[in-house]
């Protein structure tokens, strides 16, 4: 279903709906326009849908980083917020950055004015405007079918180069990194004759043992690399090698060549389709001897000798941030979840045994688990538990204790877990998730369901309510059900619905209502696409959920007190709705409140529940500087929209571009920062460890 174009009924313009991804766009004009059909195949980019229309100016409701481009594709200017310039007549192709991948072509003079509440192209005339429009969701294009022989798996990983778009350094960029193709576990090997797997010269030779094939599979996915069997392991092409043998082992010099050449390739493609300025590139610059000029056009071999000639230590301090790491155990069966993995660009790493540790982290969550599991009250004596007295370890409605998994500590914004064992932070994920695709597909309006099954938890809908309120660039459609029955409760869990948001009673024998139980195992199907279950000991009803049709969603390990809840239901529902996915929401959460770390993700952490009026949701850090002065440091959360290797800028700093994890520091005062809120109201702080969003510490409604 790709995208389509529509006229506004409340207001004169149009809009681009996605209704796989419930992705949508506005654009404003002065007075109505009538769409017409253009050619996709004309666009020299390529887009999946195309409209035109007459008229003299467009206006964005929000700003967008805007790339003006000639006939010959060359970048004239990358346009941000606070601009005003003019372009002579001409052909032009305006690449915006945005929910969706947005092309206008024009032939006309062009001004252009943006600050942070809009943005407007008016033509020297009333002129034909092209739109071309493409999707960013994406599925895997052919299937390859291994056997749990080591040697076998090394060749599937080997095909997964197919879902790059380029085999240049502009394969750091998002929309180059195509989905690797899906594995299946089988009798033979079997790989589809169509299968267009680049011939790059990048051999990755490893033991053959699943705990080596895994780490190195984001490098082999990354390269276009065959991975192979070899007694040293390393990474070769044309006279160039690299050995995994460094002081912290074979799987953190994987982490870091990988984390080495995807930087410098960022900084390289500078001087290419893109040449941007980069904060990262002024950084880094005055530190090394590395000609990016040079380098673009260079052999893979030559970039390497050049990126591998800088110690490491050199980079760590302009470095940005991973967003995810993942512990996968070297299981046979987890072979099938990798090209999920590696379609959001995770870092892949086993997990060391054994995973369960006395950590003071895993203290606390021993203590909280035998606290419930004796009937104890976790937070206060208002919890979300239907029945105080202890229930039997049959009915916990959570994993056992022997279970519960400790990641290590890693350097990444989350991190999740692929295999048995649950961990006590982070996501949990679950093959399942990634089977269900959308079918479904909404009109560009976010369903929101919630159901209150207890009055006296009524203050968590007063407090989502007005969250998940109307927005201009997206709609929302909340409802909200009290006291149901089992059969009402049946059938909204069969419903279709974007989110569901679940405010009462769960324990072992499902969720608790007036009249019974409900017991999501007994589900044929879920109509839901994601969920937060803010109720004790949530999480096995979570994984029924996933099982039958759920992408993901929170769910909580203990019990957890009333008041401590809303507060968390009202955080991620803050999230939710300002873009981030359900693993960073989550993340976020346990860093802003105390009873996070009660909870996981389950199912795809990547899962949005819609898009951000940035090109990647903005997390800012507040901290007093001096004075009236805060200093603020900013980090990106990547979607599968904008995933890691986009770039990203904030309004609420005149500096340069900056890799959209960050992290990005700046000064300011609240009086730029109140000058600028309108546009950005939703983007979330965290301020001495709590999370609000913009107006909310401007002290605006």
């Amino acid at each position: 279903m790709p995208p389509r174009f529509d006229t506004l009924d409340d207001s004169t313009g149009f809009e681009v709906v996605d209704p796989i991804e419930t992705r949508r766009f506005i654009f404003l004009t002065e007075s109505p326009v009538e769409l017409a059909s253009a050619d996709p195949d004309s666009f020299r980019f390529p887009v999946t849908s195309a409209a035109a229309v007459e008229t003299d100016a467009i206006r964005l409701p929000y700003m967008v980083l805007t790339y003006v481009r000639q006939p010959a594709d060359e970048v004239i200017a990358d346009l941000a917020h606070d601009v005003s310039v003019e372009f002579p007549p001409g052909e032009y192709l305006l690449e915006l950055t945005a929910p969706l991948k947005l092309y206008l072509r024009v032939d006309a003079g062009i001004s252009v004015e943006s600050d942070t509440e809009s943005m407007r192209f008016e033509f020297d005339r009333e002129a034909t405007v092209e739109i071309g429009v493409r999707s960013f969701h994406e599925s895997p294009e052919a299937t390859v079918t291994t056997t749990d022989d080591p040697e076998d798996v090394m060749a599937a990983v080997s095909t997964f180069g197919s879902g790059l778009k380029t085999t240049t350094c502009e394969r750091s960029w998002p929309t180059l990194r195509g989905h690797p193709p899906r594995i299946e576990r089988g009798d033979e090997l079997s790989i589809p004759d169509e299968l267009d797997v680049p011939d790059t010269g990048v051999t990755i030779e490893i033991p053959p043992t699943l705990d080596a094939i895994y780490p190195v599979a984001p490098l082999a996915y990354y390269f276009g690399a065959d991975v192979v069997p070899g007694e040293t392991p390393r990474l070769t092409v044309g006279g160039f090698e690299h050995r995994f043998d460094g002081r912290g082992g074979f799987e953190d010099e994987v982490v870091r060549t990988l984390r080495r050449t995807f930087f410098l390739d960022c900084l390289t493609r500078t001087e290419g389709l893109y040449p941007i300025e980069l904060a990262n590139r002024k950084q880094l610059e005055p530190s090394v001897n590395l000609d990016f000029e040079t380098l673009y056009d260079a052999p893979l071999e030559e970039q390497l000798e050049a990126y591998f000639s800088v110690p490491y230590s050199t980079l760590t301090e302009t470095m940005p941030k991973w967003h995810r790491v993942t512990y996968v155990r070297p299981d046979a069966e987890n072979v099938e979840v990798l090209p999920y993995l590696l379609n959001d660009f995770s870092i892949l790493r086993t997990p060391p045994q054994p995973t369960y540790d006395e950590s003071e982290e895993m203290r606390e969550t021993r203590d909280a688990i035998d606290h419930f599991k004796r009937g104890e009250l976790s937070d206060s004596d208002a919890t979300r538990s239907p029945d105080r007295d202890a229930s039997p370890p049959s009915r916990q409605g959570v994993p056992p204790l022997d279970e519960y998994v400790q990641m290590p500590d890693a350097d990444a914004l989350e991190q999740a877990w692929v295999g048995d064992g649950t961990p006590i932070r982070g996501t949990k994920v679950l093959r399942e998730a990634f089977g269900h695709e959308s079918e479904d597909a909404s009109e560009g309006v976010i369903d929101i369901t919630v159901v209150c099954n207890d009055e006296q938890m009524r203050e968590e809908w007063d407090a989502i309510a007005e969250v998940y309120g109307p927005r201009e660039t997206i709609s929302f459609d909340p409802s909200v059900h009290f006291d149901v029955t089992t059969d009402e409760l049946r059938e909204l869990l069969q419903a279709p619905t974007d989110l569901f948001h679940y405010v009462g009673h769960i324990d072992g024998r499902g969720f608790e209502c007036s009249d019974g139980m409900v017991d999501a195992q007994t589900l044929d199907e879920a109509g839901m696409k994601a969920f937060l279950l803010n109720a004790c000991r949530s999480h096995n009803q979570g994984v029924a959920l996933v099982e039958a049709g759920c992408h993901g969603g929170i769910v909580s390990l203990g019990n957890v007190g009333n008041p401590a809840a809303v507060e968390l239901g009202e955080t991620l529902a803050k999230l939710f709705q300002a873009g981030f996915s359900i693993g960073s929401a989550l993340a976020i959460t346990r860093e802003s409140t105390f009873v996070g770390s009660r909870y996981i993700a389950i199912g795809d952490p990547g899962f949005t529940l819609t898009q951000t009026d940035d090109v990647v949701p903005l997390l800012y850090t507040v901290e007093p500087s001096d004075g009236e002065h805060f200093l603020l440091t900013g980090y990106g959360y990547p979607t599968r929209d904008h995933s890691i290797g986009g770039i990203s800028t904030t309004y609420f700093d005149d500096g340069p571009h900056f890799l959209s994890t960050g992290p990005y520091q700046f000064e300011t005062t609240k009086e730029r920062i109140a000058d600028i809120h309108n546009n950005p109201p939703h983007t979330p702080l965290i301020i001495d460890g709590k999370l609000m969003l913009v107006h909310e510490w401007l002290g605006n409604k």
